[in-house]
């Protein structure tokens, strides 16, 4: 299986995450979404991820992806069924947090004059709400030592970090903690963004 992916992007990190608990290997071709001539041909949308199995078949975004590679893969289920939507929507706020973060930096390498000042302000606030709710969880965060909730809070905050700094840490301190805490662990160390 071939994984489309960039050294940055928090999605394809979610997947490449799933896919080293289950114990899978992904032949992983990094691609500029927006150089790529061949990505539209493969996602209409011309976003990554994208998975390519043996046959060719494409399955896209991360949420499916991951779902695909937790069924596949051995071991624990990162989808278990005690307390699943809680934790699902714990994993959404996570996935959140990661594209307002992706929002954000896209508006802050445009020139001055095409950046939007009104939607800059809302992915700020969206990221600021949504890491008081995550800090206000920690110990639905802490009730297992993997889950796809988890792994949605990593890869938003990776991100986070990467593109806008740590001055996030001084605030939310439950969430600091809980996060430093997860740092270590191979799957998450290894596909620790880059640039």
């Amino acid at each position: 299986m071939k994984l489309l992916s960039g050294p940055t992007s928090p999605f394809a990190r979610k997947c490449r995450i799933v896919a080293i608990e289950k114990s899978i290997v992904l032949e992983e071709v990094f691609t500029n979404p927006f150089d790529s001539d061949d990505l539209s041909s493969l996602n209409p949308l011309k976003m990554i991820p994208v998975l390519i199995l043996e046959d060719e078949t494409k399955i896209l975004d991360s949420d499916v992806i991951c779902r695909f590679l937790n069924d596949i893969g051995e071991g624990v289920s990162l989808y278990p069924d005690e307390n699943k939507w809680n934790y699902m929507t714990r994993a959404t706020l996570g996935h959140g947090l990661a594209e307002a973060s992706v929002q954000l930096q896209l508006q802050k390498i445009l020139p001055i004059n095409e950046q939007s000042p009104p939607l800059m302000e809302r992915m700020s606030q969206r990221i600021s709400r949504t890491l008081k709710s995550l800090d206000n969880q920690i110990a639905e965060l802490s009730e297992c030592p993997i889950r796809i909730d988890t792994i949605c809070a990593v890869i938003g905050i990776g991100h986070l970090e990467l593109r806008h700094g740590s001055s996030w840490k001084d605030t939310y301190t439950n969430l600091n903690r809980w996060y430093s805490s997860q740092l270590d662990r191979p799957s998450i160390a290894s596909t620790h963004p880059k640039v």
